[in-house]
């Protein structure tokens, strides 16, 4: 590992990592702040949410009391905004990593020091890793201090290891997202092709929810081995971790193949 080109992708995603930090601790620390209001117009807010259609449910995650502690974090922060912003933290930065240092041309620059190329594309996916986890770490500290003021009254262990299996979720993508830019150089290709991956993964899981015949092929999402909402109760998917873990690294190990054997020179 080059501490020196870590410190420098780190320096390169400061700014991004605090943004997306700081607006995904407001987010949360607002709709936090509204739940006691929620809590006390239980009755009203569960009428409400019976009437609307499955798929919206499905599609937000209302599984359960809304109004409990743990329904209103399941819907309201893992059902879609922390899992998009870990997306957006992640496949910028790992887009960044090469194909947006080649569009820059530093990457050949980067190149000629005396590290190979597994080592460059691997020191610069531990920096994104890193971001990833300041980010989630983020959350679920302000998760755990919402916790304790507006009593939501959820297992604090269960609140930290959903922050981790949302982070977790983002990995693959992100991986991806290196696999990409290290075979195209292309920026745009390596954001915009694990973005379209994220949703139709997304959309997998969600409609699988309400199609019988889909329900075999959510296996395919990470979404689902995922399973963030489960886990803040207490039901976190083990197996489905280490396949994230397994299809990161898989991903990762052909980014830095198709990096190893790629000519910089060319667009």
């Amino acid at each position: 590992m080059s501490r020196d080109l870590v410190t420098k992708s780190l320096r390169d995603n400061r700014s991004g990592t605090i943004g997306w930090g700081a607006a995904l601790v407001a987010s949360v620390a607002l709709q936090m702040a509204v739940y006691p209001t929620v809590k006390q117009a239980a009755g009203d807010f569960e009428q409400l949410l019976a009437s609307y259609p499955e798929a919206f449910k499905a599609m937000f995650d209302v599984q359960g009391a809304f109004t409990s502690g743990v329904g209103y974090i399941r819907a309201e922060v893992f059902g879609f905004l922390a899992p998009l912003v870990l997306l957006g933290v992640v496949i910028g930065q790992a887009g960044r990593s090469t194909a947006g240092e080649e569009r820059a041309g530093t990457m050949d620059l980067l190149a000629v020091n005396p590290v190979s190329r597994r080592e460059l594309l691997l020191d610069k996916a531990l920096a994104v890793l890193v971001d990833l986890l300041v980010v989630a770490a983020a959350l679920a500290a302000v998760l755990l201090a919402s916790n304790a003021l507006v009593g939501l009254d959820v297992p604090p262990a269960d609140l930290v290891t959903a922050s981790l299996l949302a982070a977790l979720l983002a990995l693959p993508f992100g991986a991806l997202a290196l696999l990409v830019g290290a075979l195209t150089g292309r920026r745009g290709l390596a954001v915009a092709i694990p973005i379209g991956a994220a949703v139709a993964a997304f959309l997998l899981q969600t409609l699988a929810e309400l199609a019988d015949w889909l329900r075999p092929w959510r296996v395919l999402s990470p979404f689902h081995h995922a399973a963030v909402g489960d886990a803040l109760s207490g039901n976190a998917n083990g197996v489905g971790a280490v396949v994230l873990l397994c299809a990161t690294a898989v991903l990762l190990v052909l980014a830095v193949l198709a990096f190893e054997r790629r000519d910089l020179a060319s667009p």
